[in-house]
């Protein structure tokens, strides 16, 4: 097939397997591998036949959701698949609300990824699509709880440093209040902290300093 891939993948032996698979897709020149978001941006602008990127979320640097945004606002006619070790449906919602075409778990089958790839570049895949370990599942509105829109104002709040009682304040809520909707909001992202509240929230795309 014209055009070239790039694989973005701070893991060596799974970046070699799925460096290996392109080239049955793409042909031995037309696969390039990054470790790291900013160094795939770096080999994507100097790609002009690039045609499909492959990314893993969870890499070091730039990661989760801003990766995949980073990608689609540079390159928003060229695909995006995450590739990712998460089987977290939060995840696979955050990573296709960016923008990526599918997501899928890093324990799928090289045959099912294969596939996957060759029916992107084809223009098959009509509609975005979660592969999990197991197979196909499905994403959408409904298919998760999600947060409140006063959990959503908390959370955002809580993400610039404010305590529970200037929350409250600015919120016009009781500080007993503001720490019943903290806790909902730390149950719903998996957390036990503020700091992890923050690093999910971003690799959610729930939060943005910016």
């Amino acid at each position: 097939m014209a055009g070239s891939a790039l694989i973005v993948e701070d893991h060596p032996l799974y970046r070699d397997a799925l460096t290996l698979l392109l080239k049955g897709v793409f042909g031995a020149d037309g696969v390039r591998a990054a470790s790291s978001a900013e160094e795939g941006l770096r080999l994507a602008e100097a790609a002009p036949d690039l045609a499909l990127i492959l990314l893993d979320p969870g890499l070091p640097g730039i990661n989760g959701v801003e990766a995949v945004t980073a990608f689609r606002r540079r390159w928003a006619e060229i695909p995006v698949i995450a590739i990712s070790a998460s089987e977290d449906r939060r995840d696979a919602e955050a990573a296709l609300r960016a923008g990526a075409v599918a997501f899928v778990s890093k324990a799928a089958s090289t045959e099912i990824v294969s596939d996957l790839v060759r029916r992107v570049r084809a223009g098959e895949l009509k509609e975005s699509v979660w592969i999990t370990a197991s197979g196909l599942d499905s994403v959408g509105e409904g298919s998760s709880s999600e947060l409140t829109p006063r959990q959503r104002e908390i959370l955002v709040l809580l993400c610039q440093g404010l305590p529970n009682k200037e929350i409250g304040l600015r919120l016009g809520l009781a500080e007993v209040t503001v720490k019943m909707h903290v806790s909902a909001v730390f149950r719903f992202l998996g957390v036990a902290n503020r700091t992890q509240a923050v690093n999910a929230a971003r690799r959610l795309g729930l939060y943005s300093a910016g």
